[in-house]
């Protein structure tokens, strides 16, 4: 239903992960709603006019999204309603890479969004989009890279949550803190300082994000599969502790969530 469609600019995978085009089908009769999963990214998100979204936490009223804005971190998912004919592009980074990008601590409101002009110039942004996907992600590409090339190159204390983010990712969040210290050769309470400033989250509550995460892709690929084996692939050898943390993320059961429509989070999952 949701049309995606997603592009790795091959001369930035190093800050950026990729760029996205999301529409929604205009024959809708009614908007679309999708409760977005947390996964422990940055992103910036640019809603095409005349359409913007709404997003609502389980305890907040409906929030309207900016036409530009940064998507920052969430602890928990929200509902995300989208109207027949909304377009979007985005700019997702890994878990650390914005800060590098904007030369400042990440922004941490509570909603996760902050409007990208109170940051940086949106119009320089606005400008590379097109009717074409694969034209505006190209034109993206030029304009991150000639941002990127006026950069510093980033301080020591990036190498550390560096170090820490690819050992996150490459153990798909099944790692402990401990360990992340052991290869980093700082404190504790060092490195949380460096990831809250960094990241926007402590090294223990990325690592449960993308662990979470990990489970979820598992299980939509294995549909046939039980909780209890998605729980034991992916690190989750308790399955009452499975559904605490299902819970804790979606204020639903795996049960009610598999059985709803989750075609944007079935893409950012795996990406």
């Amino acid at each position: 239903m949701i049309r995606i469609e997603t592009y790795i600019a091959q001369h930035l995978t190093h800050l950026v992960k990729n760029c996205w085009y999301l529409e929604v089908p205009a024959h809708l009769s009614q908007p679309y709603y999708e409760d977005i999963l947390p996964d422990g990214h940055h992103e910036i998100i640019f809603h095409l006019p005349p359409y913007t979204g709404k997003r609502k936490f389980s305890d907040t009223e409906w929030i309207e999204e900016p036409a530009a804005f940064i998507a920052g971190q969430t602890l928990t998912s929200y509902t995300l309603e989208l109207m027949p004919g909304a377009r979007l592009y985005g700019i997702r980074f890994y878990p650390h890479t914005l800060a590098a990008f904007l030369k400042m601590p990440v922004p941490d409101p509570l909603s996760g969004i902050t409007p990208l002009s109170d940051i940086l110039p949106a119009g320089n942004f606005m400008d590379c989009i097109t009717d074409h996907p694969q034209t505006t992600f190209r034109h993206f590409e030029r304009l991150l890279t000639g941002m990127i090339a006026g950069l510093q190159p980033p301080s020591g204390t990036y190498d550390y949550v560096h170090a820490a983010v690819r050992e996150i990712m490459l153990h798909k969040g099944n790692i402990s803190v401990d360990q992340l210290l052991h290869r980093t050769g700082v404190s504790a309470k060092y490195l949380d300082s460096l990831f809250k400033k960094q990241v926007g989250l402590t090294p223990k509550a990325v690592s449960n994000i993308i662990r979470f995460n990990h489970f979820v892709s598992w299980q939509k690929a294995h549909p046939e599969e039980n909780y209890t084996a998605g729980g034991y692939e992916t690190g989750y050898y308790d399955q009452s502790h499975l559904i605490r943390t299902f819970r804790q993320y979606t204020q639903q059961s795996p049960k009610a969530y598999f059985n709803s429509e989750t075609w944007i989070n079935n893409v950012f999952v795996n990406i």
